[in-house]
């Protein structure tokens, strides 16, 4: 075993049983198989298979606590109200019309439940202050609605002593010069305070697509300035022994007062167990504290097997360590080849240059972190003018990086396991070159994956209704053109999705009408995607969207095509009715389309379906309007289109009660066949 990561074989052997999974029976025989190479005197051989037993008794005691969380909220109604309670880590993230809070567990009727929760309140909540826990009452379903502020409060409050309570303390004291300065205030929170709820979408944007968001968040890198800001400080003061003491009280606190995410756990892991072997007189490797850290995170925290911030901290400092030590050149291929597959994977995004923009910004940011602790204690508007400036510096430097990013289609689960599997057991049991090579041949293998599933060409005619949530957005491909209606109601979804299904151009993009369930992800998507031509109902187009895709569009210098009765490319035929209807007058003006044995019909209502229904034809599919309400689909409609299968986009346990059971009800009494996004997620269908 190389002696550079002593450590790496048990954290392959914990990490593979996480992975696997299996029962307490289980574990308590691979552990008698560790006892039994104790009395063998194997110990390296015992410590791997303890490790082994060790994830697979994780993994079962996780396995029971899923299951008894499920039977819980399995004997929930979701239509009676509910009290909820759940211990305070975060602040309100305000998104659109909507309030959220995240917990990471909490109590129904006083029934523990382990596992993330999101609390949507549509209205601006109470400051949390210096509160412990929230108790709040409302719907519970996927989440928690929550509709008047009389039905949250807060309990409890943080003791002086409690390093979170210094946090927020901060983030009153700088928190009112937000009413000026929204963006520098923000980022004040996010580099200093570890709180990056207050970030516009933006900032967040700049960052990702230059590949530096972790740099914007305070994480590893801060980190790490500080503990090497402490340990060169009482050095040179000739204090040796008080600087180790102070890194070890350092890596205790930090994770006390940001809150122990991924990147914070990992750097103070990695400091603390560097203090403790110098405490000891044991000096240790950079190796090795890699997988130490990364192997006490997964025993603190299990559930991070499967989370990004986990994912990218450590594959991004393991590729550094093991493949691109030797050269700078190689530690930016390797921070690539590592951090690549994983962008893919869990936000279909790529930002080729990611590290090299990365090299760039560390001393900005690090100027950031300084302006930032500046304002922390002495709050001035002058102060923040200086942090804008650099912010403004490190987003001209993102934006030129912005075109070697994008979107993609994300590496398929088993190639990714495959693949980061095969490197952690190089590093476990290779060394020198031969481990540098197949580390670097393993973690190829994700994106070798994507690179194949992204350019493929489906072949025939297919409909692709998406799953976008609450909202509208249909793919039709034949003969080589695509054809996308509405996009749906969030911008970040629906490129995912199409880079999934090996969309790079689309033809036309058809706007039913500018609501913003339809209408949101289209000024994104025409910004960041080929697109041939935008069509758009000519009546009651106006709003936020509306403005916005038309922006889009005469940035990206796509025409716009305002639909007109009877108009056809494609194959596709659109009806759109020549006056304004009193009633729904946006929901009545959507374009109804015609392609081939498919009728999508956008948001009408009955008022429109009655104009329309005379001179519609048989189509195989109908896209039900308006998400299966019941002002839509009327028994006219059914009579003319005589549908074999019913398409129905809608988000799960959405607050409309979408589809309606009459809707549903006269479906099945017609013998259609219903396919819902809400229950069978994005539905496709082959058409011959």
């Amino acid at each position: 075993m190389p002696h550079d990561s002593p450590a790496a074989l048990p954290l392959f052997a914990y990490a593979a049983a996480l992975a696997l999974g299996g029962s307490y029976r289980d574990a308590c025989g691979i552990a008698a198989v560790a006892i039994l190479l104790v009395a063998l005197k194997k110990p390296r051989a015992a410590v791997v298979t303890f490790a082994f037993a060790a994830g697979l008794f994780v993994a079962a005691h996780r396995a029971a606590v899923k299951a008894a969380d499920d039977a819980v909220l399995a004997m929930i109604d979701p239509v009676r109200f509910v009290t909820v309670e759940a211990p305070l880590e975060s602040d309100w993230l305000t998104r659109g019309d909507h309030t959220v809070l995240r917990v990471d567990e909490f109590r129904v009727d006083g029934i523990a439940i382990h596992r993330p929760l999101l609390i949507y309140a549509r209205f601006q909540p109470a400051p949390i202050g210096m509160a412990t826990t929230i108790r709040a009452e409302g719907f519970l379903r996927d989440n928690l609605t929550v509709k008047s502020p009389r039905l949250i409060s807060y309990r409890g409050e943080l003791p002086r002593w409690n390093p979170r309570r210094w946090n927020r303390e901060l983030v009153a004291r700088v928190r009112p010069l937000a009413a000026q300065h929204p963006v520098e205030e923000a980022l004040v929170e996010a580099v200093a305070l570890g709180r990056a709820e207050r970030l516009d979408d933006a900032t967040r944007n700049d960052y990702k697509r230059g590949g530096t968001y972790h740099l914007l968040v305070f994480s590893g890198l801060q980190i790490t300035i500080a503990a090497g800001f402490i340990a060169l400080l009482l050095r040179w003061l000739h204090a040796p022994r008080t600087s180790d003491w102070s890194l070890l009280i350092f890596a205790i606190l930090a994770p006390l007062f940001i809150g122990p995410s991924a990147s914070v756990s990992r750097a103070s892991i990695g400091v603390g167990v560097y203090a403790v072997a110098r405490i000891l007189r044991r000096p240790t490797t950079l190796e090795n504290l890699w997988c130490v850290a990364a192997l006490l995170r997964l025993i603190v925290s299990p559930e991070d097997l499967t989370n990004v911030a986990f994912h990218l901290t450590y594959a991004g400092a393991g590729a550094l360590l093991f493949v691109g030590k030797r050269r700078w050149y190689l530690a930016a291929a390797a921070a690539e080849l590592a951090v690549t597959p994983l962008t893919l994977f869990h936000f279909h995004q790529y930002a080729l240059g990611g590290s090299i923009m990365t090299v760039l910004l560390t001393p900005l940011v690090t100027a950031m972190l300084v302006v930032a602790l500046v304002t922390c204690a002495v709050p001035s508007a002058h102060v923040l003018a200086l942090l804008g400036a650099i912010h403004q510096l490190c987003s001209f430097l993102n934006r030129l990086a912005a075109p070697i990013s994008g979107f993609f289609a994300a590496p398929p689960v088993l190639a990714m396991a495959i693949g980061f599997g095969l490197a952690l057991l190089a590093i476990a049991l290779l060394r020198g070159n031969w481990r540098t090579a197949t580390v670097a041949a393993a973690l190829a293998i994700p994106t070798v994956a994507a690179l194949y599933l992204g350019t493929r060409t489906p072949e025939g005619t297919r409909l692709t209704m998406l799953d976008v949530g609450q909202g509208d957005a249909i793919l039709y491909r034949s003969g080589g053109k695509t054809i996308l209606v509405d996009g749906g109601p969030r911008p970040l979804t629906l490129l995912p999705l199409l880079a999934d299904r090996g969309v790079r151009r689309i033809d036309v993009v058809v706007l039913s009408h500018v609501h913003p369930d339809h209408c949101s992800g289209l000024p994104v998507l025409v910004a960041q995607m080929r697109v041939g031509e935008v069509w758009i109902s000519p009546r009651r187009f106006k709003g936020d969207c509306a403005q916005a895709l038309l922006e889009a569009c005469r940035t990206a210098l796509v025409p716009i095509h305002f639909v007109r009765d009877g108009d056809t490319k494609f194959g596709m035929k659109a009806f759109v009715a020549d006056h304004t209807f009193r009633h729904a007058p946006e929901n009545n003006a959507s374009v109804v389309l015609q392609i081939g044995p498919v009728l999508l019909t956008g948001d009408i209502e009955h008022e429109a379906e009655a104009e329309l229904a005379p001179r519609l034809h048989h189509a195989d599919i109908l896209k039900i309007a308006h998400h299966g309400s019941r002002s839509s689909t009327t028994p006219p409609l059914l009579d003319a289109v005589r549908p074999r299968i019913a398409l129905i986009s809608c988000g799960r346990h959405n607050i409309f009660g979408h589809p309606h059971p009459e809707v549903l009800e006269a479906l099945r009494a017609r013998g259609i066949r219903v396919w819902r996004t809400d229950r069978d997620g994005s539905v496709e269908i082959e058409i011959r």
